[in-house]
């Protein structure tokens, strides 16, 4: 169906189409003005070597110092840890109930994490964050001594703040989505009241020309005045029986003539 077909059944079904078009155009306004802004944050946590390897081949001390490949790996499995659902459930135990997510940060050239909250209160997202960073230093903690031998203190991989929670900024992007979708469902709801009616009148046309048949007997008009004529007088036997039509009755009903009414007689008295 081409898009002249389809504005042709729209103005068509413009009794359909009028009421359908408005509540199109009012979902996505009501949209954007029902559904509440979400507030973004984010902060930075790095790991750190343990201050025995800090403090190893002459070095200093000074973490910050000794930063090491291999804290890498180290910080991907924490990431994985906090994203999973056990830690989903941790964290709503203390008060963190909207999403949370963490993440390697991206272009990072050490043992970065990024930890986000998405929510509708800015006030709220912001305390939020600041209990998952701490969250996620004791899962750290947590992990380094869930092996069966102990480890010394003084060899435990270490986490910091690098970047403490920023304030929270509303996001666009899925008031933006939300909004959209509203819009999607508007015109679905145009497109199928519209042609679901003009689909339901084709059905009934076909439907009734089903119920006359397939050969309708023209009706013919006539301005003669049947009132006048007498029908008992009118006998028509249209019962034909095709073997009959052999033995039909001839037009003239005559008998035959005996043979000596045929002799010639003179009918003149002056000839002989």
């Amino acid at each position: 169906m081409d898009l002249g077909t389809m504005l042709r059944v729209m103005l068509r079904r413009w009794y359909v189409a009028a009421p359908a078009l408005i509540v199109a155009i009012a979902l996505p306004g009501a949209a954007w003005t029902m559904i509440a802004p979400k507030y973004l944050t984010t902060s930075t946590i790095s790991l750190l070597n343990s201050s025995a390897a800090s403090s190893a081949n002459q070095r200093t001390g000074n973490p910050f110092l000794a930063f090491d490949s291999s804290l890498t790996p180290m910080a991907d499995f924490l990431a994985r840890r906090l994203s999973s659902d056990q830690s989903a459930a941790d964290l709503a135990a203390r008060g963190v109930v909207d999403p949370a997510a963490a993440a390697l940060a991206s272009n990072a050239s050490g043992p970065f994490l990024t930890l986000t909250v998405t929510g509708k209160n800015q006030a709220t997202v912001l305390s939020e964050l600041q209990t998952f960073d701490q969250y996620a230093i004791d899962q750290l903690a947590v992990i380094q001594t869930s092996t069966n031998a102990a480890l010394p203190t003084s060899t435990l991989i270490r986490a910091v703040v690098v970047v403490p929670p920023q304030l929270p900024t509303a996001s666009k992007k899925t008031k933006y989505e939300d909004v959209a979708g509203a819009g999607v469902v508007g015109l679905g709801i145009l497109f199928l009241s519209v042609f679901g009616m003009e689909a339901m009148a084709l059905r009934r046309a076909r439907d009734r020309a089903a119920a006359q048949g397939p050969h309708r007997r023209p009706v013919i008009s006539s301005s003669i005045d049947t009132s006048t004529i007498d029908s008992s007088s009118i006998d028509l036997d249209l019962d034909l029986d095709p073997e009959d039509e052999g033995e039909t009755e001839p037009w003239i009903d005559i008998e035959p003539l005996p043979l000596e009414h045929l002799v010639t007689t003179d009918h003149d008295p002056g000839t002989r």
